[in-house]
């Protein structure tokens, strides 16, 4: 029987679970994911992620891989199916084939975060567990000037929690920051060919506090060159980030009919 490579892009809310990466106890997103497959196909598959999120952080654009035999009819199929047996916080947004050499992981060129802001003196009831609530008013164009200092090839160092681990380097290459409102919704978006443990949130955590009068944009320059967490302002709460997209060359994938 052939051997086809899946290609998922996933959404879910990620409130109820402990991160993407499938743990021993605690219910995770490709915990269930890889119960559902197997399911479907009778045996353990494995899954690869695009990367890691952390508990609570959700994705509209998440991407996984794993190889397995050609079983249903169609693409729509093994999505319908998948989804019929994938509890209602996760859902396979589209399913296609892969090229044999496609990773979701190794693939991957680049990320776009999304982090949402609930400014508002209350928090829409709505947007609870969805957004980062902050009452007080924040100044846009303030927070707009402080991140046009993480574009580019920066030490992040001063932006990145420790994740238990040795890195090689702290030094990433981000290509755009823009914060855009909508009503009482700020959103930061941040793309970049790879990300720091919590970057994205230690990022959004000090724009904020620029945005509240706290901290200036001077100040921000400072602490970049300081390469001290210890320096920086609070992460940003977990709730708000969302990974929405994941880069990847046009060749690595092709869409085959069965």
């Amino acid at each position: 029987m052939e051997i086809r490579n899946h290609r998922l892009t996933i959404a879910y809310d990620g409130t109820l679970f402990a991160g993407w990466q499938i743990q021993a106890n605690p219910a995770t997103v490709q915990g269930h994911l890889e119960r559902v497959l197997e399911r479907c196909w009778g045996e353990h598959l494995t899954l690869y992620g695009s990367g890691r999120t952390d508990s609570g952080v959700h994705a509209d654009g998440q991407v996984a891989s794993f190889k397995a035999p050609a079983k249903f009819k169609s693409l729509a199929a093994l999505q319908a199916a998948l989804n019929y047996y994938l509890p209602p916080q996760i859902r396979v947004t589209r399913a296609r084939y892969a090229a044999d050499d496609f990773h979701a992981r190794f693939s991957a060129k680049g990320k776009e975060y999304r982090y949402r802001i609930c400014n508002h003196p209350f928090h829409d009831p709505f947007e609870l567990n969805r957004s980062w609530h902050v009452p007080r008013p924040l100044n846009i164009t303030a927070m707009r000037q402080a991140a046009r200092l993480f574009v580019g090839e920066h030490d992040f160092a001063s932006f990145t929690s420790n994740p238990g681990y040795a890195r090689a380097t702290t030094v990433r290459r981000v290509t755009r920051v823009s914060i855009s409102a909508s009503g009482p919704l700020i959103t930061v978006s941040v793309r970049g060919g790879g990300f720091l443990y919590r970057m994205v949130r230690n990022l959004v955590g000090a724009l904020v506090k620029v945005g509240l009068g706290r901290l200036t944009v001077s100040e921000v320059t400072q602490i970049l060159a300081a390469k001290q967490r210890r320096v920086a302002p609070n992460t940003a709460p977990a709730c708000g980030l969302y990974l929405h997209k994941v880069f990847y060359p046009d060749n690595f994938y092709q869409e085959k009919p069965l």
